[in-house]
C-alpha cells in the first residue's frame, strides 16, 4: 500500500490475525479512510494472544484516527454502489431498510429475507467485535442518512451502555428502531461471548430500555421482517 501512487479510500483485510497488525501499520502510512477487518482470531478466541493482538490494533486505529469496521465480520454492504460481498438478488438496488449486525450469518439471512419479503435493503454492516466503530456508531449514522427510514438491530450486547440509550432514544424520535436482542440466557450467553466477546445483561433491563427509548423489541428474524414491512 506504501509504495501505490493513488489514494485508497477503504480496504478489506483478510489475513491471519498475526498479520493483521502489519498491514494495518500499511493502511495508516498510506492515509486509508476505513479498513474491514475480516479476519477472526481475536478476543472472541478467548486467548491471550487473541486478546494483545486486539488491543495492538485497538491502538493504533485510535492513534491515528482510523475507522476500522469489525474485526471478525463480513463488514459492509451498499447494493447501490457495490460494496460488500454479494447477498443476492440486489444487482445495484435497494430501499430503504437498514440493518446492523453482530453476526454475519444473520446478516446474509437477513437480506435474502428480506427480499423474499418484497423489501429490500439499503444498507447493511455486519459489524463482528465492534472494537472501534461499534453498534451506537451505526445507528447514528443511519439517523443522519435521508435514505435509511427503518432500522433493524441483530445485537448481542453493546460496550457503552449509557451512549447507546441515549444515542436509541434520539434515533426514535425520527425513525422505527427494531432490537433483535440475543444472549439473555446463559446457554446464550456463553455462544455470544465465544462470538463477539459480548456480555450479557439481565432480558428485564433490556426491556425496560428499549421501551424507554420507544423502540420495537422483536423476537426473531421473522418477527423483524414482518414489522419492517409495516
Amino acid at each position: 500500500l506504501p509504495g501505490t501512487d493513488n489514494p485508497v479510500d477503504f480496504v478489506i483485510v483478510s489475513v491471519p490475525a498475526k498479520v493483521v497488525p502489519y498491514v494495518i501499520k500499511d493502511c495508516i502510512a498510506k492515509g486509508v479512510l476505513g479498513v474491514h477487518l475480516y479476519t477472526a482470531g481475536f478476543s472472541e478466541t478467548g486467548t491471550e494472544e487473541g486478546v494483545r493482538l486486539e488491543n495492538e490494533i485497538v491502538s493504533m486505529a485510535r492513534d491515528a484516527g482510523l475507522k476500522l469496521v469489525g474485526p471478525n465480520c463480513l463488514g459492509i454492504f451498499n447494493p447501490q454502489v457495490g460494496i460488500g460481498v454479494n447477498l443476492g438478488g440486489y444487482h445495484g438496488e435497494s430501499g430503504n431498510l437498514a440493518f446492523i449486525s453482530q453476526s454475519g450469518s444473520q446478516s446474509g439471512g437477513f437480506a435474502r429475507g428480506a427480499l423474499a419479503n418484497g423489501i429490500r435493503v439499503i444498507k447493511l454492516v455486519s459489524m463482528g467485535n465492534g472494537i472501534i466503530l461499534d453498534s451506537t456508531d451505526y445507528l447514528d449514522y443511519f439517523l443522519q442518512d435521508e435514505q435509511t427510514r427503518v432500522i433493524g438491530m441483530y445485537l448481542e450486547g453493546v460496550r457503552d451502555g449509557r451512549r447507546f440509550f441515549n444515542t436509541l432514544r434520539r434515533v426514535c424520535e425520527k425513525k422505527p428502531v427494531l432490537v433483535w436482542k440475543v444472549g439473555e440466557t446463559e446457554d446464550a450467553a456463553r455462544a455470544v461471548a465465544s462470538h463477539s466477546t459480548s456480555r450479557t445483561s439481565s432480558a428485564a433491563l433490556w426491556d425496560a430500555m428499549i421501551r424507554q427509548c420507544g423502540a420495537v423489541k422483536v423476537e426473531n428474524v421473522d418477527e423483524l421482517l414482518e414489522i419492517a414491512k409495516l
